[in-house]
Parts: structure tokens; C-alpha cells; sequence
């Protein structure tokens, strides 16, 4: 075991520790003896004992060199714990075979760039069951109307359903981190919430909408180049006021804008 080497600030780790917890992350992503698991950063590889115990397959991303050696050693005598020196952000899930479960205690500082990540992968996985900043998650699960939901919102909830799981205190880490953390489960969609023809596109109107969220969609999305005369008549063919501010579309309302605002 590793558990003499301290976490690195930089890479933003938070060890989890507390069984009781452990023990509810794998109940959260109901892990079964025929689940492949994705785990991202297994640090001390505390997580990662539970998940070996009862997963198929167990493949552990973690970036940090000093805690690779520990794991493998820890691991040697299970063929079916593979530990793998990678970066969770450039690592190549599109080679994976079948579809995977993720299960992570990510460090906050890459947690939204990651589960873009995940979700431009998404045909890999059938569930992310991921430990993040309490704020962060409550910004994911967020429903339309208030100031918690945004970009994140509706990219996430467009392609899977989220679910916060539980919270966790920082007690339950080493070190203690300065914010309180929670699980929160992402079922992957098998279809996008909203069907679209263009997917980039419709990103770039969900970025453009909320990047000056106290506009009305009609000022926010005039970085996009649409011509006037269409944008008039966007109430007209898609029910859309552009008096209305980007916290108060649903998913499908963007969908349905982005679809009439295609070029």
C-alpha cells in the first residue's frame, strides 16, 4: 500500500478514505460482477479494492507516477485490475471494447472538463457515477429557471440523466478539502434529449446563449451572426420568445432553437 505518500496539491487530491462512503459510491453505480469499470484516479487505490472485489474488469486511470508502482504492486494478484499511468483527459476511451461503467473521486479543478470528455465519449459508457464539488453537481441536476442552471446543465441533461446520490463531508477525505462534495450519478441517454442536425451547433448556441446570462437571448446570441429578419421570425416557427433569458429553456426548447437557427 501507498498510504505514506501525501496528495499532491496540484493534481488536487482529496484522499477518500471512509468505508461507509466507499461502500455507498458502489451501491450508487450498482457495480455487478459483469460490469467493466472505468475508475479515474484511484489514488490509494481505497476505491478501487471495493470495485475489484465485485466488477469484472476493473481498468484505474491515474495520473500521478509516485502512486502507480503501489497500485500495481498492490493489485499483481488480481489479472483482472489493470492500473494504467494516463491522463483521464487525453486518454483514448474510443478504443475500449463493449461499454463501461465510470466511477470517480475526480479533483475539482478538471471535474467539467472531463465530463465533457465523458460526454463526447458517451457511447462507451452506460452510467458515470462521479464524486464532484457539491455546487458543481447541484449546477448539473439543476432544472430550468433558477441561477444554478446553465451551460453545464444542458449539456450534461442532454445526453444523460442525472441524479444526485448523496453528500459527502470533508471529514471523509484526507486531506480535508475546503468545499463539501457529492456523488451524483450520470445515466448516459441512449438517444440525446433533443434531437438535432447539428450537434456543434447546438453547443455553440447553449455557450453563446448563458455566456451573458442576464441578457435576453435575443443580445446573447448576436456573437452567432444570425441574420435579423430570421431571428424575427423565431417566435413565429419555433414557439421561442427571444425576450426570454437562457435559464428559462428547457432542454428541448434549444434543441428546437438551434434546429430553426442552423445555417
Amino acid at each position: 500500500m501507498t498510504t505514506h505518500i501525501r496528495a499532491k496539491k496540484s493534481l488536487g487530491q482529496n484522499f477518500l478514505r471512509d468505508p461507509h462512503y466507499l461502500g455507498k459510491i458502489v451501491s450508487a453505480a450498482h457495480v455487478g460482477p459483469e460490469d467493466g469499470i472505468i475508475e479515474i484516479g484511484p489514488g490509494l487505490g481505497h476505491l478501487t479494492r471495493e470495485l475489484a472485489a465485485i466488477a469484472r474488469k476493473v481498468v484505474a486511470l491515474e495520473l500521478d507516477e509516485r502512486l502507480v508502482p503501489g497500485l500495481r504492486q498492490e493489485f499483481r494478484d488480481a489479472p483482472h485490475v489493470e492500473i494504467v499511468q494516463a491522463d483521464a483527459l487525453e486518454f483514448g476511451y474510443e478504443s475500449l471494447p463493449g461499454r463501461w461503467k465510470v466511477v470517480a473521486n475526480l479533483p475539482y479543478y478538471i471535474s467539467t472538463a472531463l465530463i465533457q470528455q465523458m460526454l463526447a465519449n458517451r457511447m462507451k459508457f452506460t452510467s458515470l457515477t462521479l464524486m464532484l464539488q457539491k455546487e458543481v453537481a447541484e449546477r448539473i441536476a439543476a432544472p430550468p429557471g433558477g441561477k444554478e442552471y446553465g451551460f453545464l446543465s444542458v449539456l450534461v441533461q442532454l445526453y444523460a440523466e442525472p441524479r444526485i446520490e448523496f453528500l459527502v463531508p470533508p471529514g471523509a477525505f484526507t486531506p480535508k478539502p475546503d468545499v463539501d462534495s457529492a456523488v451524483i450519478t450520470l445515466a448516459v441517454r441512449d438517444r440525446p434529449a433533443a434531437a438535432v442536425r447539428d450537434e456543434a451547433f447546438l453547443v455553440r448556441v447553449i455557450k453563446a446563449a448563458f455566456s451573458q446570462r442576464r441578457k435576453t437571448l435575443r443580445n446573447a446570441l448576436k456573437p452567432l451572426g444570425i441574420p435579423v429578419e430570421k431571428m424575427d421570425r423565431v417566435i413565429e416557427k419555433t414557439g421561442i420568445d427571444l425576450g426570454r433569458r437562457a435559464e428559462t429553456l428547457t432542454v428541448v426548447e434549444f434543441g428546437r432553437l438551434a434546429d430553426f437557427l442552423l445555417p
